[in-house]
């Protein structure tokens, strides 16, 4: 049976990520994934500059397909109130980044290929036995891995394996349509997000041209999807506004739904549960993605603290759930709480969430305070 220091579970960014953080530590890993080759998804990711700090110190940057986001404009429909986060208040060159999933797939796997880091694919997990001195991995398509930590970034697929772990989820009764769109006028790499009763719509820029992401009902985005182009951007005109300008034309959609997924606890027995794995929350305020990121930073920093460090060890692994208890707890807190708070379309919470934009927008710590959260998440206790 082979054996490594680190066996992760999932090759998608945050696993492949963390390999490339653990590699040049000395550590021995092995990136299983239960895919057969790349997804070369079609998505728009947005990371924070936190998170493009993070795979620079990977060096899985993308040297092609990422898009600067220097500001976001904040507001609701229905109501007054706006507020504008500039990459200025923070002293940055910007918020943050849009990036093609391919592109940072394969910056990744470029990377992780030039460090010599071992990447099945085919590799689905068939059964996990863990005990006080490893992780015991059978695969599905025959042989076996033991690690001295089994760390788990796989969107959730394995996590049930383990006794004691389990999820709970909420279902939001939403559904994100998403694709690009095209405006009259140059984003200048200025996002959107917009509140409405059903949901926010998000414009982030992408070279010359939106993402969009428009939450609806589950029956609203199968209308939208079954819409010609140009009955989709009227209705889209009509949702959004025009502070970005006119629609002009729009490309291909999806639809996915949207629920909220946390697990009960980050570590087990030689295990660590990271990035969707840990938690999938809903797309607003972009923290998703951003959040597993940090996961595999904190975990890469604990391990590379301490040359020779037993990674598996209980001391390592509390180390691992204390640094990121007050992140992602208030993170997932924070998301589901916009979810829920810009839904209610009653004229006092209209109102009071217009003075809260107003006040954000006229106080200039307290927005950067905020900007500050979303790009580099909640201090470590």
């Amino acid at each position: 049976m082979d054996r490594v220091d680190v066996a992760i579970v999932g090759a998608g960014p945050v696993g492949a990520a963390l390999a490339a953080l653990l590699v040049p530590a000395g550590l021995s890993v092995r990136v299983l994934e239960a895919r057969a080759a790349p997804s070369r998804d079609a998505r728009t990711l947005a990371l924070s500059q936190a998170s493009r700090d993070c795979l620079g110190q990977a060096g899985g940057w993308p040297g092609a397909g990422v898009t600067a986001i220097t500001d976001i404009h904040v507001s609701q429909k229905g109501g007054p109130g706006r507020t504008l986060i500039t990459a200025a208040d923070q002293g940055l060159a910007a918020l943050g980044y849009t990036v093609a999933y391919a592109s940072l797939e394969e910056a990744l796997g470029r990377r992780l290929a030039q460090l010599g880091a071992a990447v099945s694919w085919g590799a689905a997990c068939a059964e996990i036995d863990l005990d006080v001195e490893g992780a015991k991995l059978r695969l599905a398509g025959g042989g076996a891995l033991e690690a001295r930590l089994l760390v788990l970034a796989d969107g959730g697929a394995n996590a049930r394996r383990i006794p004691g772990l389990a999820y709970a989820e909420k279902d939001y009764g939403q559904v994100a349509v998403t694709g690009p769109v095209r405006t009259d006028r140059p984003h200048r790499g200025r996002a959107y997000e917009r509140f409405t009763p059903e949901g926010p719509v998000a414009l982030l820029p992408v070279d010359d041209r939106y993402a969009l992401v428009w939450t609806a009902t589950p029956a609203k985005a199968e209308r939208l999807l079954a819409m010609d182009e140009g009955a989709f951007l009227a209705g889209l005109q009509a949702h959004f506004g025009d502070r970005a300008g006119r629609f002009v034309a729009s490309g291909p959609l999806a639809a996915f739904p949207l629920r909220l997924r946390t697990i009960n606890t980050t570590v087990a027995l030689r295990t660590v549960i990271a990035g969707n794995a840990a938690q999938a929350m809903h797309p607003i305020a972009g923290q998703g993605l951003n959040i597993g990121l940090r996961d595999a930073a904190a975990l890469a920093a604990i391990l590379s603290a301490e040359p020779g460090v037993d990674p598996g060890s209980p001391a390592v692994l509390e180390a691992y759930r204390a640094s990121r208890r007050r992140d992602a707890g208030r993170g997932v807190a924070f998301t589901d709480f916009l979810v829920g708070a810009f839904m209610d379309a009653r004229r006092l919470p209209t109102w009071g969430r217009g003075a809260a934009l107003t006040m954000l927008d006229l106080l200039p710590p307290a927005r950067r305070w905020l900007a500050g959260r979303m790009i580099h998440g909640a201090p470590t206790p």
